[in-house]
């Protein structure tokens, strides 16, 4: 576990806060959410931090390395690669296309237009159907069933995540980037039984995915990691909690530090008494762990060279070396 991590531009945590400068659009669902798929000062940016990494390391491949099974992501948003986006249920099928009708549309799609829609809406709609297609063959040799996951919403897409990582010579991918997600975490009402249940029901499906990277034997290729918008605050309102700043991560993987003697949380654990220096705004806790801290350490590990990593990470120079964070062996 990573504890207190949240958006931050430079530490704030024993530095002073008077001219410090501040994450904006704190405590905004959407706009924190891309945030932490951005890096901090990378807002403006179109491409995700996870986009922009696979871009410089020219990762290449028959298929996308950026695989979403969440729907459409900025954190996968690329200039090389169109991130490839699946149902946990795989590929699925277009409609009104079979072996009969394929031959008349490829005649159309072949055709040359002078009007450009007509003319890049061919080529691009036949390449995608012959790579659903392509990929549904590849994953018909894949046993979707042969790991036991919980029958959620999370346990369904790591189940295809497996699936994907077993086809991954298939797919011609050196590396791959998946995307999955749950949502329910704004907890305002009913906290204690919805936390209760949203916990086992994320907690189970990771489980059963790390049991499936050990049983593959690639539990040292693989790192998990939770990201969110923001946690919660400390107080409660009526039977839940408002908007906070600083939360939690997960982090699993057979490269990721951790022993039984430190509880396996990396950090420190945030002073949580009104007025202390982790109080932001009543109750709302200041991260003492970067996000962007977090996702350079993820980037290294994956592969991104550690002298360009401010490429990527432009506030990092903020953090002076007792910032900095290990994550891995």
């Amino acid at each position: 576990m990573i504890v207190n991590s949240g958006q931050l531009v430079q530490p704030l945590i024993g530095h002073n806060k008077s001219d410090a400068l501040y994450p904006e659009f704190l405590m905004a669902h959407n706009l924190q959410q891309t945030m932490w798929q951005s890096g901090a000062l990378n807002m403006a940016e179109r491409q995700g931090w996870a986009g922009r990494m696979v871009d410089r390391m020219n990762i290449a491949g028959m298929y996308s390395p950026l695989i979403s099974i969440n729907g459409d992501k900025k954190w996968l948003r690329s200039d090389s690669h169109e991130q490839m986006q699946m149902a946990s249920s795989g590929p699925g099928d277009y409609k009104g296309i079979n072996t009969q009708t394929f031959e008349s549309m490829t005649t159309l799609w072949d055709q040359s237009y002078s009007n450009l829609y007509p003319d890049n809406y061919g080529p691009h709609m036949r390449s995608r159907y012959l790579e659903n297609e392509n990929l549904k063959d590849i994953l018909s040799t894949i046993d979707a069933d042969k790991y036991v996951y919980p029958d959620s919403k999370l346990g369904g897409q790591l189940n295809m995540v497996g699936s994907l990582l077993r086809a991954r010579d298939q797919l011609d991918h050196t590396r791959q980037v998946f995307m999955v997600g749950i949502g329910g975490f704004d907890t305002h009402n009913n906290q204690l039984a919805d936390h209760a249940g949203l916990l086992t029901h994320l907690a189970e499906a990771m489980a059963a995915f790390q049991l499936e990277l050990e049983q593959e034997g690639i539990a040292e290729q693989v790192t998990t990691f939770t990201m969110s918008d923001f946690g919660r605050r400390i107080m409660a309102n009526n039977s839940g909690t408002d908007h906070g700043w600083a939360g939690h991560q997960l982090i699993m993987g057979g490269a990721v530090k951790g022993t039984q003697q430190d509880n396996f949380a990396i950090g420190r654990w945030p002073d949580l008494a009104p007025n202390s220096e982790y109080d932001h705004n009543k109750g709302r806790l200041i991260p003492e762990i970067a996000a962007d801290q977090v996702n350079a350490e993820l980037a290294k590990w994956f592969g991104y060279p550690a002298d360009s990593i401010a490429d990527l990470f432009p506030n990092l120079p903020y953090f002076s070396n007792e910032d900095n964070l290990s994550l891995f062996r």
